[in-house]
């Protein structure tokens, strides 16, 4: 099956072997010249309309079929005209191609990103602060060892003088800000399996 008129599609991004990004378009139609998409580009600077090669298409696959293919579509012409800017964070390729399915944008990289860069600034805050005050610390404590003396009379009788000795103990702030990073990474890891796009599914229509 091909894909149909208003059908949003995803593919990984080009550079970096696919990993940093993926790319988000708008398919139209089929025409004798090969397939029409609209897309928010960013090397355009905005919503340009383009003419791909079945080579070219095939990389392509569903990322959602619209429940009303002609307002898809009429939101997504209509944005050829209005000259917005891209925008990286809030008017890239997918907030563009979610807002002709729905009429309002959002960006899943976006906030997958965010999410990764505030999990990396806890784990490293707490990491820090943990290597900067150690964990672990001296103390002064004062002890009482038996008293020296008459042959160890005095002692025997109980006669015991103060000492001050150093010991080492566990750093309260230290060993809290090393569990907070443990705890971080566990969050991070788990953020990074489960939090992964449930619409990205990699089959062709039909298939």
């Amino acid at each position: 099956m091909s894909f149909q008129p208003g059908d949003h599609l995803w593919k990984k991004g080009g550079r970096f072997s696919g990993k940093l990004y993926d790319h988000h378009v708008i398919y139209k139609a089929k025409d004798a010249n090969g397939h029409v998409i609209i897309e928010n580009s960013f090397r355009a600077g905005g919503v340009v309309q383009k003419i791909l090669s079945d080579a070219k298409l095939q990389p392509y696959e569903l990322y959602e079929r619209p429940c009303d293919a002609e307002s898809c579509l009429a939101r997504a012409e209509a944005a050829l005209s209005e000259r917005r800017k891209y925008s990286l964070l809030f008017y890239n390729c997918e907030t563009f191609a979610n807002d002709c399915l729905h009429g309002s944008g959002g960006s899943f990289q976006v906030r997958r990103a965010t999410g990764h860069v505030a999990l990396l600034s806890s784990v490293s805050s707490a990491a820090a602060t943990s290597a900067a005050v150690g964990l672990v610390t001296t103390r002064h404590v004062v002890v009482h060892i038996p008293e020296k003396g008459m042959f160890g009379l005095w002692a025997l009788l109980g006669f015991t003088r103060p000492e001050v000795k150093t010991v080492l103990v566990s750093h309260p702030l230290g060993i809290a800000a090393a569990s907070g990073a443990a705890c971080g990474c566990c969050i991070w890891s788990c953020f990074a399996i489960f939090g992964r796009d449930p619409r990205k599914h990699r089959r062709r229509p039909g298939h």
